[in-house]
């Protein structure tokens, strides 16, 4: 499944059982901090006086306002998370539990947990219509994402 990393409409594949190892790099204020592989828009910065999970819980909320994390994206599992993070399970469980209470995410058992909210629906279905074309464009047909690009456009200027 293609999870939204930026507003930019770049996609990855959600995590699988081997979750990537946390990687140093530069966070908001550029303080060296923890990023996850899998969902890039989060970080933790120990160096910050808010806790990891509120970190996280901001992180996954200004996603969602940014349109870097659109409606029925899948989030990485508790577990997951927390190692690539460096955390305690327990941390991530309750980022999730608190924006599971906001409506901000949905967790449906066994199928994962998804964001159920965002900050404009219109920019959501046009994010889930790229995804649906860029699927088809990518995967089906064999384009490039710089051809699939350039496709757009065209077609976008004929209808202008």
């Amino acid at each position: 499944m293609a999870v939204s990393t930026r507003s930019t409409g770049e996609t990855m594949r959600a995590p699988g059982p081997s979750a990537a190892a946390p990687s140093a790099a530069p966070v908001a204020g550029g303080a060296a901090g923890v990023v996850s592989a899998s969902l890039p828009v989060v970080a933790v910065d120990g160096s910050l006086s808010a806790p990891p999970y509120r970190q996280i819980v901001d992180a996954v909320l200004a996603g969602v306002a940014s349109g870097s994390l659109a409606r029925g994206d899948r989030l990485p599992p508790v577990r997951a998370l927390a190692a690539e993070l460096g955390v305690a399970p327990g941390t991530v469980a309750r980022a999730y539990k608190e924006l599971e209470a906001h409506g901000t995410i949905r967790t449906r058992g066994r199928a994962g947990t998804f964001v159920a909210a965002s900050a404009d629906a219109r920019a959501d279905a046009a994010h889930q219509a790229v995804r649906r074309c860029l699927d088809t464009l990518l995967e089906r047909l064999g384009y490039t994402p710089d051809e699939a690009v350039e496709l757009v456009r065209r077609d976008a200027a004929a209808r202008a």
